[in-house]
């Protein structure tokens, strides 16, 4: 394999659970969205909406909503409570919305993860947020209409902030790859 920054970054990002809260600087979140507005997008319709909550208000408001989230099926109650946090301690949720139709999602998803591997190359890390995706605004329509544009639906949302205190090694990759 070619060994190159853009590698290293890739390598080097990982899904977080527990995020150290001190903040982003302006500067690194610029950068990390607007690493998401160029990905790629189909015929070029660029149909995304970035939301970026970092103010301990917004961030409060959001995790107050996550709380009030029914617990997924399987999931036991003690297990739950031993999550802790909502927001896992992370300073920024980026949420990506975008207008129904054509490739919506999938250009949500790779805005996402542009900003993911942006974020690993300035040693942000982040972590995918599949819960607020599939039902937050479903419970909670006014905190939608604060953060979502009418019109528009979340595909996408993630935690960013720097690696907290207990990082595991997921180790190597592992996959079905044909060359043909």
């Amino acid at each position: 394999m070619i060994d190159n920054e853009t590698m290293r970054s890739i390598l080097a990002r990982r899904s977080y659970k527990v995020f150290d809260p001190r903040p982003i600087d302006d500067e690194t979140l610029e950068t990390i969205v607007t690493a998401g507005l160029y990905a790629p997008t189909g015929m070029n319709r660029q149909p995304w909406h970035i939301t970026v909550i970092k103010s301990p208000e917004g961030l409060e408001r959001f995790a107050r909503a996550r709380r009030s989230l029914p617990l997924p099926p399987g999931i036991p109650p003690a297990v739950a409570a031993a999550m802790g946090d909502p927001m896992r301690g992370a300073p920024v949720m980026i949420l990506v919305s975008a207008k129904d139709g054509g490739t919506s999602f999938e250009d949500s998803c790779l805005a996402m993860e542009n900003m993911f591997i942006a974020a690993a190359s300035l040693g942000v890390m982040s972590g995918w947020d599949h819960a607020t995706v599939k039902d937050l605004f479903n419970h909670d329509p006014d905190l939608k209409a604060e953060l979502i544009p009418e019109g528009y639906t979340l595909y996408a949302a993630a935690f960013f902030g720097y690696p907290g205190p207990s990082v595991k090694d997921r180790g190597e990759r592992k996959g079905t790859v044909q060359y043909v």
